[in-house]
């Protein structure tokens, strides 16, 4: 999982990362621990932890023109049953980013990294400080007032933008320093009340985002500062709520793996599906701080049953050798060889005969003096040849009979010419065979999705990964969208199985 922290300046983002890194450090929150995966989120978690336990300090304000992106992955055990990355950032950027001013022209670095980190996200988590719901408009100076103001604004601007570019993503307002209000919160009949109550405009836009109070301090000293032995477990209210949109409720998980070891399927298909079922609770144990551990054991016993099963289920490969084919022998090899020389022969014969045409085409006004011989005749038959005897000869000392040659009158009459005939090649039509037409499958079509805060997208289903619990859509634009199935709508949900059903 992927979470983005973003809040104005002065709202808590720091205190509350740190928060987190402090619960969960190792052998505090049921096993798990928190274990970060770069040089910077290791000096960030370790100094942070220091400067708030040891020294009973708040960290300083972070630089605006400065971001730093974190790494952690939560483990139980050696293993990873989540990974959560952050961007530590200035307030300023943030309220830069989403006050609509500047159009689509990014001043700084800082800021296109926010953006960018938005829009990779699985979940965010938008802080707001409760001091400043609760400022009184006319007690404070014009440059207090336009900052709440804008505050307001660029948290207008913050859910627009998860809306549009994130659908599906899970969504947590967290009210910050709620150990410091508990009055008002209990007075206002909580968080989400108290919200509402203050920000009517932005509750009115994010009416179906909840909002969680957060004690990322269980307690302060007199001078405001972390008292000695606090607590942070009150980050856990937006934890649980994010497992919750993430990884759906423990109790319908449960029932659901139940009913996968009912069903009447193969083991391997069991397997599979149990198998992301206990994926899910174990990541939602692990953000929730609930103790599911001695459920998940037993489940985990059995995915290794079913996993034996299945192994034992699969055809046994066939223990038949594949004959060779042999290879060419002596006679093969010489006829091989024939045939060869008897196409480069007639390669060569052809190359000959192309040139006399050529010869011929050259010189057709001589060819054309030469009378026409008429070619005999050959028959054919199936009689034996007649042998015939040659005569003997006797040799003589007598000179051998001059031959008279004919002399030939030349005249000034033209040559007859000689008309040659050119016989055309009949034509033969041949049928061309149609090219078979192939059925392709038709595309998913584009529709409006639902998720379970109302909100509507128009795209169309494209996959759904092995562990059956998440999808991907596409948009018209083409935009490519990683989506949790569960988040979405039963007519959404039955529409996927339908999809599913067709492709198998």
């Amino acid at each position: 999982m992927r979470l983005a922290v973003v809040g104005c300046e002065a709202s808590g983002k720091t205190v509350f990362m740190a928060a987190l890194a402090d619960y969960y450090r190792p052998n505090n929150a049921n096993g798990l621990c928190l274990v970060p995966e770069n040089s910077a989120t290791n000096r960030f978690s370790r100094a942070l932890v220091r400067q708030m336990r040891s020294l009973h300090q708040w960290p300083s304000a972070t630089n605006p023109d400065k971001t730093v992106e974190m790494e952690w992955s939560l483990r139980s055990d050696g293993d990873i049953i989540a990974n959560i990355d952050m961007l530590e950032f200035g307030g300023e950027t943030f309220r830069a980013v989403f006050r609509g001013e500047g159009g689509e022209k990014m001043r700084k670095q800082s800021e296109k990294a926010l953006l960018d980190y938005l829009a990779a996200a699985d979940s965010v988590v938008v802080l707001v400080s409760i001091k400043e719901l609760l400022r009184d408009p006319g007690s404070v100076s014009m440059e207090e007032f336009e900052r709440d103001t804008e505050a307001m604004w660029v948290t207008r601007g913050l859910l627009d933008f998860v809306r549009e570019k994130l659908p599906g993503a899970g969504v947590v307002i967290g009210l910050t320093q709620a150990d410091r209000y508990r009055g008002e919160l209990a007075a206002a009949g909580g968080a989400g009340k108290l919200f509402a109550s203050r920000w009517p405009t932005i509750a009115s836009v994010a009416h179906s985002i909840p909002a969680v109070e957060v004690a990322s301090v269980s307690a302060t000293d007199e001078n405001g500062n972390p008292a000695e032995g606090y607590s942070t477990e009150g980050v856990l209210p937006v934890m649980r709520e994010l497992a919750r949109q993430n990884y759906g409720e423990p109790s319908e998980t449960k029932a659901a793996m139940t009913a996968i070891l009912a069903s009447d399927v193969s083991s391997a298909s069991k397997a599979r599906k149990y198998s992301a079922k206990l994926t899910a609770l174990s990541r939602h144990a692990a953000l929730s701080g609930e103790d599911d551990r001695d459920f998940i054991k037993g489940a985990q016993a059995k995915l290794e049953e079913l996993n034996a099963q299945a192994k034992a289920e699969r055809p046994k490969p066939s223990k038949k050798k594949k004959r060779r084919p042999k290879g060419a022998g002596p006679r093969t090899r010489r006829v091989f060889l024939l045939a060869l020389l008897l196409a480069s022969s007639i390669a060569l014969l052809s190359q000959h005969i192309g040139t006399a045409l050529e010869v011929f085409r050259e010189q057709p006004t001589e060819m054309a003096t030469l009378p026409q011989i008429e070619a005999p005749q050959v028959v054919t038959t199936n009689e034996t040849p007649v042998q015939v005897e040659a005569e003997q000869v006797a040799p003589t000392n007598e000179p051998p009979a001059q031959v008279e040659a004919k002399q030939v009158v030349t005249t000034n009459e033209p040559p007859s010419q000689v008309i040659i005939t050119q016989v055309e090649a009949p034509q033969v039509e041949v049928p061309q065979a149609e090219a078979p037409q192939v059925a392709r499958p038709a595309e998913p079509e584009f529709r409006l999705w639902t998720d379970h805060n109302g909100k509507k997208i128009k795209a169309r289903w494209l996959a759904t990964d092995d562990d059956g619990e998440h999808i991907t859509l596409e948009t018209p634009s083409g935009k490519k969208i990683n989506a949790v199935l569960r988040k979405f709508s039963a007519e959404d949900r039955a529409y996927i199985q339908s999809q599913l059903d067709a492709n198998r």
